[in-house]
């Protein structure tokens, strides 16, 4: 038998839209669910993910993101049980969730405003949340379904910069996917939409 591998392969699966995506609006921590077009996205990325082998799924508690990881569990009874880290949530926005840029703007002067959870905190418990699965499913295909901003801080502190926050968009369930060996961290790929193009042909 061939050794068993000793890399850790992890897929981030961004949530599908909501309407709070739709109108640019600040969420966060915010409750919001999918709406139509969403829950449409979450079922074409499921279909492409029953394609493949994956061992386990974990998710952000956050209802856009657990209701991305139901229909790809979903589509992939193998799965079993969704885990779900409440370190896997957005960034926290405090005050300005709920409001556009330009409400948010009209209100606070600066980068900062009341309950804005602060970056480096963000990254931070993001990176410890991937070490954690990674270490708990060693060696095996781990589906992670989160959030944009949080996703780029992964992307920011595993390339040094490179791609991240600031320089990567990252689309409704648009899939990164991100190797681990030790203690080191790569990227694979980013940002891969595929299956989306597939469904406007």
């Amino acid at each position: 038998m061939p050794p068993e591998s000793t890399t850790t392969t992890i897929c981030l699966v961004r949530h599908g839209e909501t309407d709070w995506n739709r109108n640019n609006r600040y969420q966060g921590w915010a409750d919001t669910p999918l709406n139509a077009t969403g829950l449409a996205q979450a079922k074409l990325v499921a279909q492409v993910i029953a394609g493949e082998s994956w061992d386990a799924i974990v998710s952000s508690p956050l209802a856009r993101a657990f209701q991305t990881a139901q229909a790809i569990a979903d589509a992939s009874p193998e799965l079993g049980h969704i885990e779900q880290d409440p370190d896997l949530r957005e960034r926290g926005y405090g005050e300005a969730e709920g409001l556009t840029l330009a409400e948010r703007e009209a209100r606070w002067e600066g980068p900062d405003w009341p309950g804005l959870e602060p970056w480096e905190v963000m990254a931070q418990r993001a990176n410890a949340a991937l070490e954690r699965i990674a270490r708990r499913h060693a060696g095996k295909r781990v589906l992670v379904v989160s959030h944009g901003g949080l996703m780029n801080a992964v992307l920011t502190s595993i390339s040094g910069g490179d791609v991240g926050s600031g320089i990567t968009v990252i689309l409704n369930t648009a899939r990164t996917t991100l190797l681990h060996d030790a203690s080191d961290w790569t990227i694979e790929t980013v940002t891969d939409v595929s299956h989306l193009e597939m469904a406007v042909r």
